[in-house]
Formats: C-alpha cells, sequence, structure tokens
C-alpha cells in the first residue's frame, strides 16, 4: 500500500481547465465522490451511477488538470485499487469571467439542497389550510393559466402557517437599497434567537430580494 497524504484544507483553483470544470454542473458532478475523501473507479462510478468506462474518463481528466491526485494504492487478490481525493477538501474559484450559466447554477445547487425539505413542509402546511383555501387559475399574458392561492369567498383567511410571496415591485434605489436592509436585520435578528439545542420546532426561511435590470 502506497503511503497517503494530507490534502490542504483550502485551495484556489486558477488553471483555467481546471476552471471550466468547477463552472458548470455537468462537468464538476464528476468530482463529488471525491471531495472530503477518497475512493477508487468503482465506488465513483457506483455514486454517481454512471459506466465505469466514463468515471474512468473523468478520473483521468480531473487528475490531468490538478482538481484530483492518487492518495493510496491497494492490493486486494490480484487486483491493485487506485483510490483518488480531491486536492483540497474545499476548493474555490473566481466568478468574474464564469459564463452565464455558471451564474445561475450556483442558485440552482443552493436551492437544491433545501427544495425537498421546503415543499414538503409547504405542501403539508397548505394542507392544514385546505378547507379554508382555493386554487384559483387565470391567463398570464400569452400563457397560462396562472395559478394562486386565495381564501375561499365568504371565508375568514387562515392564519398563517406559511408565508410565499413571489412579487415585482416597483421602488426607488433608496426604497430598495431599505428593503434589503431590512431583510438583513430581520435575518440577524431571528438568527441570534436560533438555538437547536433547546428550541424543537424550527423554521424553514427563505429570503430573497433582487434588482431586476429593464
Amino acid at each position: 500500500m502506497t503511503r497517503r497524504w494530507t490534502p490542504a484544507a483550502d485551495w484556489l483553483v486558477t488553471d483555467p481547465a481546471a476552471v471550466d470544470i468547477l463552472w458548470h454542473p455537468n462537468k464538476r458532478i464528476h468530482l463529488k465522490p471525491f471531495l472530503g475523501r477518497s475512493t477508487d473507479l468503482a465506488g465513483a462510478s457506483a455514486e454517481l451511477g454512471v459506466k465505469k468506462t466514463a468515471m474512468s474518463y473523468w478520473i483521468n481528466r480531473l487528475v490531468d488538470v490538478g482538481l484530483i491526485r492518487v492518495e493510496r494504492t491497494e492490493k486486494r487478490g490480484r487486483h491493485t485499487l487506485t483510490f483518488y481525493r480531491c486536492i483540497a477538501d474545499r476548493l474555490r474559484v473566481a466568478l468574474k469571467d464564469a459564463p452565464m450559466e455558471s451564474y445561475e447554477a450556483v442558485f440552482a445547487d443552493f436551492s437544491a439542497r433545501w427544495k425537498s425539505t421546503a415543499e414538503q413542509a409547504l405542501a403539508g402546511a397548505l394542507a392544514k389550510q385546505a378547507p379554508q383555501l382555493e386554487l384559483c387559475f387565470a391567463p398570464h399574458g400569452n400563457g397560462g393559466p396562472f395559478t394562486t392561492i386565495l381564501p375561499r369567498e365568504g371565508e375568514e383567511p387562515p392564519p398563517d402557517d406559511f408565508l410565499y410571496y413571489w412579487a415585482r415591485l416597483w421602488l426607488t434605489p433608496e426604497e430598495q437599497a431599505s428593503l434589503a436592509a431590512e431583510l438583513d436585520a430581520l435575518y440577524d435578528k431571528y438568527g441570534a434567537l436560533s438555538d437547536k439545542s433547546t428550541k424543537k420546532a424550527p423554521a424553514l426561511v427563505h429570503l430573497m430580494h433582487v434588482r431586476v435590470d429593464a
């Protein structure tokens, strides 16, 4: 067995070929089995659900651009297994020259982490309030139908078990700055009160404010 080496804790990637892989989700996914741990060809192939021939190509490519390297080899019977690991436990790359799809993918990655949990929680909250609500359909521009959830006619709006707003607001730059500052302060206030060890009923919070250029 070869001697192990210790990956860096943090690494800024600047080589264009390596950066290109990290920019694109369909490429960087092949790095996943080697982040923070080591694995061999068979293990990486099984984790990602790809054929060994395809995984072998990506291992060679990741080695060539310096994102992974051989951590160790092990003799098992008549076979020698090669284990690879990422060069660092955390990689960083500047986004200033990234293609637009990379910027969009950044938020897709963030959302994927929470999407399933959020949808299940929202669906459960909606089910509890269903007797007092209606799903309404209407045209939206040339498309549609546009859907929204409203209280049933003659019913009192139910107490908010969830908040789920999408809105386009026309504000001055000063008003936009004020809104962003208030949302930041709101997050800081309740983030400081959060205590997983003593408070057993978590709330999932998602704040978003972005200027839309015309």
